[in-house]
């Protein structure tokens, strides 16, 4: 989960900068350090015209080097039209996706060293995906400052999310874990209900927050009838239980999402 919500962001993040860049930097022409990659598929991605735009501007590179990565899933040629795009300006938005392409080539190394190359250029976006970086890479205390930066800057609930589940299941502190979950809720970031309903159900045993948790999701990302059969089916939660989870999140403060909707439980 904390992957596919990655890469939302990483697309929405990609959208953002090429509007941008179209916007401010449409005149500027750059000399590239690194000869410009072959045109390889471009012509099969309807590219061809960009290939030869990308001479001295590295906003048609990038947009190439994201075709590659997620139409293609060839991070190898992403990252050399990335790393082309940067030879003719250090921009931190471009470090940033190179660090994403190394980041799924598992060339942890290689990747910290471009997302911190994106941090020093003041593009925060990349201390989440630093953090993702060294989690994957099992070092957890960076992980962790990296991701408690990202909440302090950008106040981004995927950060507060995989910080809840780090103390969760990785370096175990269970109070530090609901602090963490609460925060990436009090963000609206939804993903994060779920994630809490597994660590009540899992780590804490306590079916009456983790059903809350979950029918608070009903008819946003979730419908009734899927999160019944993870209560009922998969977590065998007793129907009262599921009950007192629903009065708790119609009553409590600590959900902002709430689902006032009728459970229709025997």
């Amino acid at each position: 989960m904390t992957k596919t919500i990655l890469k939302i962001f990483f697309i929405t993040s990609l959208i953002m900068l090429l509007t941008a860049c179209n916007e401010n930097n449409q005149n500027d022409k750059f000399t590239p350090k690194l000869k410009k990659p072959d045109s390889g598929k471009t012509r099969e991605l309807g590219l061809i015209g960009l290939w030869h735009n990308a001479d001295n501007d590295p906003i048609p590179a990038m947009k190439i080097g994201y075709a590659y990565s997620e139409e293609l899933h060839d991070y190898e040629k992403a990252l050399e039209w990335y790393k082309y795009a940067d030879s003719m300006i250090p921009l931190g938005e471009n470090s940033y996706f190179a660090c994403y392409a190394l980041q799924k080539l598992k060339r942890y190394d290689e990747a910290i060293s471009w997302c911190q190359k994106a941090i020093d250029l003041k593009w925060d976006k990349a201390l989440s995906l630093i953090g993702t970086i060294y989690e994957d890479s099992k070092d957890y205390d960076s992980a962790i400052k990296y991701y408690k930066l990202s909440f302090e800057k950008l106040k981004d609930g995927l950060s507060a999310n995989n910080l809840g589940y780090l103390y969760s299941t990785k370096v175990i502190n269970y109070e530090k874990a609901e602090e963490w979950y609460k925060k990436a809720i009090s963000q609206n970031h939804y993903s994060s209900y779920s994630s809490f309903a597994t660590f009540y159900h899992d780590d804490k045993k306590d079916d009456v927050k983790a059903s809350a948790y979950s029918i608070a999701l009903i008819d946003t990302k979730y419908t009734k009838s899927s999160v019944l059969k993870v209560l009922q089916d998969e977590w065998n939660i007793p129907n009262e239980t599921i009950k007192k989870g629903y009065e708790l999140q119609l009553t409590s403060d600590d959900f902002p999402l709430k689902y006032k909707g009728k459970l229709n439980l025997e």
